[in-house]
């Protein structure tokens, strides 16, 4: 029986690398798959992955290339957080067009489809080396989602975000485990990271005595349009931001306007993740007007 039992697990793998041999199994959530020469991130085993540093757009602190002196400080030092809102630069770019360049520096650490988790890391083994004066968290709607896991095979190195009750050695090494592993629910999971990471955050940084400002990102259309998970992720947000006495600015409110007169927020049509440069120069006004770095 054990015989047959072994034999009929490695005739269900070979079925299932034959039927998905891109690894793209709908269970296990296929991010993204690029060739190892060419891929910008490296697996990373607590936060799924981090960028390449010193090569490509990235220094080796972790922030895309500038032209700031590291040793001579020209203003007060801003480090910028975040996910592909912030890696884009537009509201960061609107921000400083508004404060100038006379006294103030803008270190941006934003990388794609990045959480708080996986931005707290970062901000911990790399960013903090420059010892800022401010962190500018561009927390959004979609940092609720699982640190992914990363796997090197065929040549490729692929994204995966299965959730969080995974076993990843299981994950990593067997296609079947990815086909037959039902998905549960891990929201509790996933808030609980959120929180403890923004936790930390305002822990560490009240140690390293740099201020902490969180600006609260929407979905880029009308709240009516919100879907459960999104509703959820926006009432959880405000409620960790008040429960742990942060400093934040939500900008729904301007984007809500800026819809109510029929204009376009999105980078793209259908895009709701991500702000044009209208949008980008109103809440960085808005953003201003509140005093996000003045305070």
């Amino acid at each position: 029986m054990t015989i047959g039992l072994v034999v009929a697990l490695t005739l269900a793998e070979v079925g299932v690398r034959y039927a998905y041999p891109d690894g793209g199994i709908p269970a296990a959530h296929l991010e993204s798959a690029s060739l190892e020469e060419y891929t910008s991130v490296h697996e990373d085993a607590e936060a799924g992955y981090l960028p390449v540093l010193g090569r490509g757009e990235y220094d080796t602190h972790g922030f895309l290339k500038n032209d700031y002196d590291l040793q001579k400080r020209k203003g007060k030092r801003l480090v910028f957080a975040g996910d592909s809102v912030t890696h884009r630069r537009r509201l960061v770019d609107a921000l400083r067009k508004l404060y100038g360049e006379q006294k103030y520096e803008y270190w941006n650490a934003g990388v794609e489809s990045f959480n708080t988790k996986q931005e707290l890391v970062l901000y911990k083994r790399y960013n903090a080396v420059i010892k800022p004066d401010e962190l500018i968290l561009e927390f959004h709607n979609n940092d609720f989602r699982a640190t992914p896991l990363c796997v090197r095979e065929d040549g490729k190195f692929k994204v995966y975000e299965p959730g969080m009750s995974i076993n990843p050695w299981l994950f990593e090494h067997s296609y079947l485990y990815r086909w037959a592993w039902p998905k549960a629910d891990d929201r509790n999971k996933r808030a609980k990271a959120v929180y403890d990471s923004l936790a930390e955050f305002k822990s560490l940084l009240a140690e390293q005595k740099v201020g902490f400002r969180i600006i609260l990102l929407p979905m880029f259309k009308p709240i009516a349009q919100y879907d459960k998970s999104e509703l959820w992720s926006r009432e959880l947000s405000l409620q960790y931001f008040k429960e742990l006495n942060l400093t934040y600015f939500d900008m729904l409110p301007v984007v809500e306007g800026a819809l109510k007169e029929g204009l376009e927020v999105t980078e793209k049509p259908g895009d709701t993740f991500h702000p044009n440069d209208m949008i980008s120069a109103r809440m960085a006004a808005e953003l201003k007007r509140q005093g996000l770095i003045d305070l």
